[in-house]
């Protein structure tokens, strides 16, 4: 199953819910006839509207007709399966086979594994931890990231001055 978003909270009274999705195509969506939630177990749910506002995705679920039923969803990570996953642009990659990448500088010294990635709103940032334990947050941008290679869990990035400080 992949993430494509969060549950945020309830928007009115007739169980609708605000998502913060991971995707930046906010279309895709629309798309959707059902997801999967996981908050405490994975459950089932039937889409009936979406509904698209600037950056922002609401979703009325099927059966969740009330804000003290929409409620119970906050927190929730929304979940497809492969069948629904789209396609990716050129230079995008899944956040999951980000995790545990090695990371290398373009002289070829190791850096340390890819331990998470924070999603801002200007670019992604790769948190990479080295073997001193030490944390670099690196800015996931072209001047920086040089060559991805997720099949064989390789990252090659230029190290511009100021990144290892």
């Amino acid at each position: 199953m992949y993430l494509i978003g969060n549950v945020l909270r309830p928007l009115g009274i007739k169980g609708e819910v605000k998502i913060e999705p991971i995707s930046s195509r906010l279309e895709r969506f629309k798309l959707l006839k059902k997801v999967f939630l996981r908050k405490n177990s994975i459950q089932t749910y039937t889409i009936e509207t979406v509904r698209l506002a600037g950056k922002s995705v609401f979703i009325k679920f099927k059966d969740v007709n009330t804000r003290t039923a929409a409620e119970s969803l906050r927190g929730a990570e929304i979940l497809v399966d492969q069948n629904d996953v789209i396609g990716l642009e050129k230079d995008e990659y899944f956040i999951h086979d980000l995790i545990a990448c090695h990371v290398y500088s373009e002289q070829g010294t190791y850096l340390g594994e890819i331990v998470d990635v924070l999603q801002l709103s200007s670019n992604d940032v790769y948190v990479i931890k080295t073997q001193t334990g030490r944390e670099l947050l690196i800015p996931a941008i072209k001047d920086v990231v040089k060559r991805v290679e997720p099949e064989s869990k390789k990252i090659i990035i230029h190290l511009l001055e100021g990144l290892m400080d």
